[in-house]
């Protein structure tokens, strides 16, 4: 059964049935246990009675009166009889035929047993020896009563009971159902506010007011789901409009450059020209393509793969001289500050340090310094990091945009020199970098000095394993 309602009330349904059996079957055998009370208490004084009718016999003539009075006895009361039996087997009292017994030995002292009518009748009985004197020979006295109507009583009492409880049963039942409803009316209710959301309503929240406090931790939880489920959305539609507006670009300068050529004949030559064109752009494209690729397998929880001990020294020379053309003709030179060691994907933090050195260059007017610096963060600390930092002079970046520095397809200032030719997407690789080897990137700018850069744990044995390795595609 998958309704909480429908449990709720067949839970009850089967308490409230436990609780009516158990209660029922204790009046059951409390009222058995009185009737038999009853009876011992009955079967003793008559008995009594019996026994004192038998001490008055004196003479022959008695023995009359002594019949008399047991008759006097049983009138009224059609469930007794008594047998007066000789041990000569005759019936003295209470018939020709002398009653079937068990136990059939009636010789012993006084006890209970069962006496069978010449009917069949079971009846319960006592049994008593009588010593002779005067006419009454030595012999038993029996007395029995007929129990059917106290069985008859105890039936209809069960069938009182049965009928009460099964009442009881299905009234509990009810009204379970109805308690039921009613306290998970709230959670009906929060099920037709989540229903009402949408991707056009993505801000709506479903309340808490008046909502018990078992939910409250439900509703605040969905609601944070709510708050990382919109801002997704958000996010992958801002993706969607960057990926389409930055594909549109190069493929409409492909479509125009082959629209021209192709409105009048044209030489080798000048078909070259627009195929070099094309491809370039194609190549920027596939670049692109790549890059997106990676973030995606990063954000599906990637670690960095072929981890090794790394002079990241060693890491930063080899990135600045593979951009030692670019540095020379811009007048530009980088220092390399500190010295620092980890566990990393050496290709790996290459890259993330090509485009951070790429971006610097970009911005450092011809002539200035750059800087390369190494360091160790909380020295002391059990969570220690590896920082790399690119600090750059020149036009700073505006406070308010640093938060958004690192997002895919964000730039600073698309009017700043050369912003048009990349294509947003070297600062949130350098993110993904970081977080791949369980740190994070960073950024500062104030009085023309620009800090970007990443941190990477110290050890490797720190680094959680995630849902697959990534591995780089390339150098630098």
């Amino acid at each position: 059964m998958r309704s909480i309602s429908g449990r709720l009330t067949l839970a009850v349904a089967i308490v409230g049935l436990a609780v009516f059996v158990v209660v029922g079957s204790l009046l059951q055998w409390a009222l058995r246990r009185e009737l038999e009370r009853m009876r011992e208490r009955d079967l003793d004084g008559r008995a009594d009675v019996v026994a004192h009718f038998l001490d008055e016999v004196e003479a022959g003539d008695d023995l009359s009166e002594l019949r008399h009075h047991l008759d006097d006895v049983l009138i009224g009361d059609g469930q007794l009889r008594i047998w007066l039996i000789a041990d000569s087997g005759a019936v003295v009292y209470g018939g020709k035929i002398r009653p079937t017994t068990q136990p059939a030995d009636t010789t012993a002292a006084v006890g209970k047993l069962t006496i069978w009518r010449e009917d069949g009748v079971a009846l319960t009985g006592r049994s008593f020896r009588v010593k002779a004197h005067g006419p009454v020979p030595d012999g038993v006295a029996l007395i029995g009563v007929d129990t059917r109507g106290d069985q008859r009583l105890l039936s209809a009492y069960l069938g009182a009971l049965v009928f009460v409880c099964g009442l009881g049963v299905a009234a509990l039942s009810a009204l379970g159902a109805w308690v039921a409803r009613r306290e998970l009316r709230p959670v009906r209710e929060l099920s037709m506010e989540a229903a009402a959301i949408s991707p056009r309503a993505l801000s709506l929240r479903l309340s808490s007011q008046g909502v018990s406090a078992e939910l409250e931790d439900l509703v605040d939880s969905f609601n944070r789901a709510l708050d990382r489920v919109q801002s997704a959305y958000e996010h992958l539609e801002a993706f969607s409009a960057d990926v389409a507006h930055e594909l549109r670009t190069p493929l409409t300068t492909m479509i125009s450059a082959t629209e021209v050529e192709l409105a009048r004949e044209r030489t080798v030559a000048e078909l070259r020209d627009t195929l070099s064109g094309n491809l370039e752009s194609l190549h920027q494209l596939t670049t692109m393509v790549n890059d997106m690729l990676f973030l995606a397998r990063a954000d599906q929880g990637g670690t960095a793969q072929t981890l090794a001990v790394t002079d990241l020294r060693l890491v930063a020379g080899q990135v600045v001289e593979y951009f030692d053309a670019v540095l020379d003709e811009r007048l530009q030179r980088v220092d390399i500050v500190g010295e620092a060691q980890a566990p990393v994907n050496a290709a790996l933090v290459r890259r993330a340090l090509a485009n951070l050195l790429s971006n610097a260059s970009r911005y450092t007017p011809a002539g200035r310094a750059i800087s390369i610096q190494l360091s160790t963060v909380s020295p002391a600390s059990t969570d220690e990091r590896v920082a790399i930092t690119v600090v750059n002079p020149g036009e700073g970046i505006d406070p308010a945009v640093l938060p958004r520095l690192f997002e895919r397809f964000f730039r600073a200032d698309t009017s700043r020199q050369g912003s048009a030719e990349h294509h947003g997407l070297g600062l949130a690789i350098v993110r993904a970098i970081a977080r791949m080897h369980g740190g994070d990137a960073f950024a500062t700018s104030a009085d023309g000095i620009t800090k970007v850069g990443f941190t990477l744990r110290s050890r490797e044995t720190s680094l959680l394993p995630g849902d697959g390795g990534i591995e780089p595609h390339g150098d630098p």
